[in-house]
């Protein structure tokens, strides 16, 4: 009953959250550290299903069914271990609340569906983010469970699948399954953010090149003006330190645009800066448009790819 209570109060907060999309607690200003050592960070987000297609099985025959606009927002609260989803858009509408004990590795499962459709269970979470629960519910016949199997397909889609068991741990033939896509606003927007820290870094000339050589790919290819082409994450820091020993540039990148294809991005952008010599002769002011080309690796997103040019002053 306690956890039951626990989870209300949850709800009482976050009134009107999955239409706000918003959700206010202190995180002390440890949302990132806590989103890092979160299992379930991967389902953080906004998410609705692929094409609208559930398919399903509730005992009459398998049939595949069109769900318009289906609206999951996960959100961490101000833990690492837990994440709470509100679920809405056509009924029945509900939540899920699911929270990860590091010392039995167990994911607990509470959640509740319509008027009556109260779910609770555990299971376990992958390395990969991949979550299979057993969990009982209120309105199936007595001593039946379901597992249920979450596996990601892409860093932007996962397939969920639901199968009913009997008391002899048989499969009834009920079932339902679903592939949630993140929403494109969303996409769009957490990608343009991390491609913004990423340039972030470059322009910071305090700290240190093996710093701002963690945002490239191992096999990177740096194409500068009036420069042989650089190939690999080495020749590229002794070319980074090379230009400190003469001078400190002071610079800022802009994205003008980008677009994204399965595992790779395409960014056009431009740089505005200053170079200040370190021998005391004048500063050269400086303008480049660039040509960026990121490829998702294990660590997240990585330059794989970069030619630039010097622009005219007016060049747009």
């Amino acid at each position: 009953m306690l956890a039951i209570r626990i989870l209300i109060f949850l709800l009482l907060i976050t009134k009107s959250f999955a239409q706000k999309t918003s959700i206010k607690f202190e995180s002390q200003g440890k949302t990132e550290v806590l989103t890092s050592k979160n299992p379930f960070q991967k389902f953080i987000g906004e998410w609705t299903l692929k094409n609208d297609k559930w398919t399903q099985n509730w005992g009459d025959k398998t049939e595949i069914i069109t769900i318009p606009n289906h609206h999951t927002i996960s959100k961490q609260i101000n833990t690492s271990n837990s994440i709470l989803s509100i679920i809405d858009g056509p009924e029945p509408n509900g939540h899920i609340f699911w929270s990860y004990n590091p010392v039995t590795k167990k994911v607990g499962h509470l959640s509740s569906f319509g008027v009556v459709r109260a779910g609770f269970g555990e299971g376990s979470v992958s390395k990969n983010g991949d979550v299979t629960l057993k969990i009982t519910f209120e309105g199936e016949p007595q001593n039946t469970y379901r597992i249920y199997k979450y596996k990601w397909m892409s860093k932007d889609a996962y397939f969920m699948k639901s199968v009913q068991y009997n008391s002899e741990n048989v499969p009834t033939g009920l079932f339902y399954q679903g592939t949630f896509v993140r929403k494109q606003k969303e996409v769009n927007e957490v990608l343009k953010n991390r491609i913004k820290e990423i340039m972030g870094i470059l322009d910071n000339n305090v700290i240190s090149v093996e710093e701002q050589l963690q945002v490239y790919s191992e096999n990177i290819v740096h194409m500068a003006p009036g420069q042989e082409t650089i190939r690999g994450k080495a020749r590229l820091g002794d070319y980074l330190k090379k230009q400190r020993q003469f001078g400190i540039s002071k610079m800022q990148h802009k994205i003008v645009d980008f677009e994204e294809y399965d595992d790779i991005v395409i960014m056009q952008g431009e740089v505005v800066g200053s170079y200040h010599p370190k021998n005391k002769t004048p500063v050269v002011e400086f303008r480049t448009k660039n040509l960026f080309l990121f490829e998702y690796e294990n660590t997240g997103l990585k330059i794989k790819k970069v030619i630039y040019n010097s622009s005219p002053p007016n060049d747009k």
